[in-house]
C-alpha cells in the first residue's frame, strides 16, 4: 500500500462504467462518462440528481462493489495514494469500512436479518477500531445514543426486522461510524427519516467533519436537506455531472435548466384543491385503539395507547410523527396486517362480503421489499385477482391493463422483474396492484419517502388525480412535512404511540398547538448558521427562472 495511505483524499478523474461483455469488453452506451469530483478531509460536498442519474454508481464505483454486469472501462478514482481501480481484493478489504465508509439508503437490505445489531456493530469495531472485550459493547451502545436511540440497550439486541424504518437508518449511520472513516460516502441517508432525525444526523456528520476530519461525499435528490451543511453541491444527470458550485450559487443562480427543475420540484407547494371541511359521512372509525407488542406487563412495547380517529369519505387524512411513533403499526392495523390489543377499528363502507375484506389497501414504503424479485409484474399483478370470483384469463389481462394506464405505466413493464424497474416504477406498480381490488381507502405508507423530487411529484400528483376520479379516501403517512401540506385536508400527529393533535391542514402548519408538533414545523425549515438563506429561498420565482 502507498505510502499515502494515511490521506484520505477521494479523486475521481473522469470515471467511466459500462456493461460488460464476458470477455471483459464493454458495450453500449456509459451509464457514467467523464465523472470528476474530489472531496478534501473536512470537506461535506453533495451530489444531486434525480433518480437514475448515476449518484449511487458512483458511490459503488469508489468502492468497486458494482452490480453483476457492469465494470469500470476508464478513468480513475484515488483515495490517497492508492489508486482503487488497481486496487487488490485485499487492500480493498481494508479499506471499505476502515478508510472509506459506506451509508446505504435501504438499510433493511443491507443488513443480515440473521444478526443482531450488537453483532453488525462489533465487527467494523473490532476490525478497524482495533477494540476488544467489553469496550466494544461499550462503544456499539455510544454510537447508537448518538444516533439517536432512545433506548440503546433494547435497540443493540435486536434484529433489522424488528426496528422500524428509521430506526434501520440510524443503525446503519452508526454501523458507517463505527470503522472511524476518514472518507464517507452517504447514499440518501435520511430520506427515511423525519426532519428532526434528519437534522440530528447531519448535525453528528457535520461534528465527526469538524472534530476528526471526516471528508464527507453525501448522495440526495433535495439539496435543500443539506444546505446548512455543504461546502459545495454537484449536480448529476444521465450519468455527468452537469453543474457544480456552492450551495447559495445553486439555489440562487442555477445555470442549468435540469438544475432548475430539480429546485422546482423540491418545493411542494400547497395544493390549490383544499376544499372546506367534508360534510361526507365518516367510513373509518378507530376507537381507543392500542397495540402492544411482547408481554404486556413486563417487557411488553406499546406501539400505540389510545388512538382515536376518524376518516371522511373523499377524505385525505395526514399521518404525521417522527420514525418509530407507531405509523405504520397504525397503517397495519388499520388495513388488517396487525390485530389491536385494545379499542376497536369500525369500516363504514359500501362493500359487503369478500369485497369488504379488500375495501381498504396499502401502497408500502418500499416498493423493491413490496414484490418477489422471482416474480415478474405480471404475475405479481395477477395474484390478488384470484381471490375473487374465477374470472377469464384475458378479462384479469384486461383489468390490468386499464389500471396500468391509470397509473402511467406502459403494458411492456409487466414482463419485467422488480429488479429490472426503477423506484418510480415500482412505486406506480404498488399503486396499481392496489387499485386492482377497488378500493375505497387507500393507505399510502410513506410512499415517496424513498423517491427523487421530480418521481416524488408525479407520485404524489397521480395519487391526487386516482382520488378525484375515484372519489377515493386516502390517508397519507408520513414523517415528510411538505409531502402532509401538498397533500391532506387534516393532520394528526403521532408521538409516542399516541396522538397529541388533529387539526385541519392549514391551521397546523400556521398554529400548531402541541410543543412536539410545533419541534415538527419548525424543523422543517432549515436555514444556515450566519443566517444568509433559508429553504424558502428554493419556492422564489427569481431563485428559479
Amino acid at each position: 500500500m502507498s505510502s499515502g495511505a494515511t490521506d484520505t483524499r477521494l479523486v475521481l478523474d473522469g470515471l467511466e462504467v459500462s456493461h460488460r461483455d464476458p470477455d471483459g469488453g464493454s458495450h453500449g452506451k456509459p451509464l457514467l462518462s467523464g465523472v470528476s469530483l474530489s472531496v478534501d478531509p473536512g470537506e461535506f460536498v453533495a451530489l444531486v440528481g434525480s433518480s437514475g442519474s448515476g449518484k449511487t454508481l458512483t458511490a459503488m464505483s469508489c468502492l468497486r462493489l458494482l452490480p453483476p454486469g457492469l465494470g469500470i472501462s476508464g478513468g480513475s478514482i484515488r483515495l490517497g495514494g492508492l489508486e482503487l481501480t488497481r486496487a487488490s481484493e485485499q487492500e480493498l478489504n481494508r479499506v471499505r469500512g476502515g478508510r472509506l465508509g459506506m451509508l446505504f439508503q435501504q438499510p433493511k437490505r443491507m443488513f443480515n436479518p440473521n444478526r443482531t445489531i450488537e453483532q453488525h456493530l462489533k465487527e467494523p469495531l473490532r476490525l478497524h477500531g482495533g477494540l476488544r472485550g467489553t469496550k466494544v459493547r461499550s462503544k456499539a451502545l455510544e454510537l447508537l445514543e448518538e444516533v439517536g436511540f432512545a433506548d440503546p440497550a433494547k435497540g443493540i439486541r435486536a434484529y433489522p426486522h424488528q426496528l422500524s424504518g428509521g430506526m434501520a437508518q440510524r443503525a446503519m449511520t452508526a454501523l458507517a461510524l463505527a470503522g472511524q472513516p476518514g472518507m464517507l460516502l452517504a447514499d440518501e441517508p435520511t430520506s427515511a427519516l423525519d426532519k428532526v432525525l434528519e437534522r440530528q444526523i447531519l448535525q453528528l456528520l457535520d461534528r465527526e467533519r469538524r472534530e476528526r476530519g471526516l471528508g464527507i461525499l453525501y448522495i440526495t435528490h433535495n439539496v435543500a436537506s443539506v444546505a446548512a451543511f455543504a461546502d459545495r453541491v454537484l449536480v448529476m444527470n444521465s450519468g455527468t455531472i452537469v453543474e457544480s458550485g456552492s450551495v447559495g450559487d445553486l439555489l440562487t443562480r442555477p445555470r442549468t435548466a435540469y438544475a432548475r427543475e430539480l429546485l422546482a420540484a423540491a418545493r411542494l407547494a400547497p395544493e390549490s384543491r383544499r376544499r372546506p371541511p367534508s360534510r361526507e359521512r365518516e367510513i373509518l372509525v378507530l376507537n381507543g385503539v392500542g397495540k402492544h407488542f411482547g408481554p404486556r406487563r413486563k417487557l411488553g412495547h406499546a406501539a400505540l395507547e389510545d388512538v382515536s380517529l376518524t376518516l371522511k369519505r373523499g377524505e385525505i387524512l395526514g399521518v404525521l410523527g417522527q420514525s418509530g411513533s407507531g405509523k405504520s403499526t397504525l397503517a397495519k392495523a388499520i388495513v388488517g396486517l396487525e390485530k389491536p390489543s385494545a379499542g376497536s377499528i369500525t369500516r363504514q363502507l359500501d362493500a359487503t362480503g369478500p369485497r369488504e375484506a379488500t375495501a381498504v389497501q396499502l401502497v408500502f414504503q418500499e416498493p423493491h421489499s413490496a414484490f418477489d424479485p422471482r416474480m415478474t409484474l405480471r404475475a405479481s399483478l395477477q395474484a390478488p385477482l384470484r381471490s375473487r370470483p374465477a374470472q377469464p384469463t384475458d378479462q384479469r389481462d384486461e383489468r390490468i391493463a386499464a389500471v396500468m394506464e391509470e397509473v402511467e405505466l406502459e403494458a411492456a413493464i409487466l414482463d419485467k422483474r422488480p429488479g429490472q424497474c426503477s423506484g418510480g416504477q415500482l412505486q406506480r406498480a404498488t399503486i396499481a396492484r392496489a387499485l386492482l381490488l377497488e378500493p375505497q381507502v387507500l393507505i399510502c405508507d410513506e410512499a415517496t419517502s424513498a423517491l427523487d423530487a421530480l418521481t416524488q411529484r408525479t407520485i404524489l400528483n397521480l395519487l391526487l388525480r386516482l382520488q378525484r376520479e375515484r372519489n377515493l379516501s386516502l390517508i397519507v403517512v408520513s414523517h415528510d412535512m411538505d409531502v402532509v401540506r401538498y397533500m391532506c385536508d387534516r393532520v394528526a400527529v403521532l408521538l409516542e404511540g399516541r396522538v397529541i393533535e388533529v387539526a385541519e391542514t392549514k391551521d397546523f402548519f400556521a398554529a400548531p398547538r402541541h410543543e412536539h408538533s410545533r419541534a415538527l414545523v419548525e424543523a422543517s425549515i432549515p436555514c444556515r448558521a450566519d443566517g444568509m438563506w433559508t429553504v424558502l429561498d428554493v419556492a422564489r420565482p427569481s431563485a428559479v427562472s
